[in-house]
């Protein structure tokens, strides 16, 4: 069975986290960032000067990861509105098998764990208060698109939390 991953949540909210442990876990797992997919191309995750560039790397390695026998391949980005997270599954007919992982996480706690970080990886609270007005709830028609929804609750981030404070 081919399974897609699809990540969904806030900056900070533990999904590249998340997608190490997974991997650690799978070890044959695939990761596809659209942040490393910048760092990669760009030598930093803060240039967004070519997104368009990003997008379409992000979702030829996505459907090239899937054309594998028995891949497993996690998508780690934002996909903040439930318009991206039907297209990923819309566009990914070679999985047989279709996760959302939701991190249902608080955008003050995502905050708070993003001023942890350094360098490029530390959004501006400009972009994350962005960002954070963009984000839709999961609704019905896509938790319906999929195959699986997998839900990572406030609990996943409480010890990075507690650094933070």
């Amino acid at each position: 069975m081919r399974t897609l991953l699809l990540l969904s949540g806030l900056p900070g909210s533990g999904k590249s986290t998340w997608s190490r442990q997974y991997k650690r876990l799978h070890p044959s797992a695939k990761i596809v960032s659209s942040d490393e997919i910048r760092k990669e191309f760009f030598g930093t995750t803060a240039n967004f000067s070519d997104e368009a560039r990003v997008w379409s790397t992000f979702l030829e390695r996505l459907k090239r990861y899937g054309g594998q026998e028995g891949a497993i391949v996690i998508a780690d980005s934002t996909n903040l509105n439930n318009h991206y997270r039907r297209y990923y599954v819309d566009t990914t007919p070679e999985y047989d098998h279709h996760v959302l992982v939701m991190f249902d996480i608080p955008a003050e706690d995502c905050e708070l764990l993003n001023n942890q970080r350094t360098g490029d990886r530390r959004l501006p609270m400009e972009a994350m208060k962005r960002l954070e007005s963009q984000f839709e709830p999961l609704d019905e028609e896509t938790e319906k698109a999929f195959d699986e929804v997998v839900r990572v609750g406030p609990d996943f981030v409480c010890e990075a939390l507690r650094k933070a404070k």
